[in-house]
């Protein structure tokens, strides 16, 4: 994931680990980015020991105003994409998403850059 961040200095202008546990294979990461055009990023990232995952990435103005939400907690079972799962500013209720990984929040920046320049 690290490495995701550093090849993608285009996108991230900087970021830190917060956290980082690991015990056998589960481990907690959790990173603050700040992005090119100043928002800024919280990811958090846990895998746990029987493999199960679960995953936060909170998108923001520079702020803190949200710009974008995606997590895997199970309550939303209506969602297609359940559990996976879109916040968006000035709604209740989240969207389908399929940003479910570092990669694909990566991608999803590079098209909304795309689409904002």
């Amino acid at each position: 994931m690290l490495r995701l961040l550093d090849q993608n200095r285009d996108l991230i202008a900087s970021w830190k680990v917060v956290r980082y546990e690991q015990e056998g294979d589960a481990y907690l990461l959790q990173i603050t980015a700040v992005l090119a055009d100043d928002s800024r990023l919280q990811l958090r990232d846990y895998v746990f020991a029987d493999g199960s995952r679960k995953y936060a990435y909170h998108w923001m103005e520079d702020d803190g105003t949200l710009r974008r939400r995606w997590d895997n907690a199970p309550h939303w079972p209506d969602v297609p994409t359940t559990p996976h799962h879109m916040h968006l500013p000035d709604k209740e209720e989240p969207e389908a998403s399929t940003v479910t990984n570092i990669e694909d929040l990566i991608d999803y920046l590079r098209r909304w850059r795309e689409l904002n320049e």
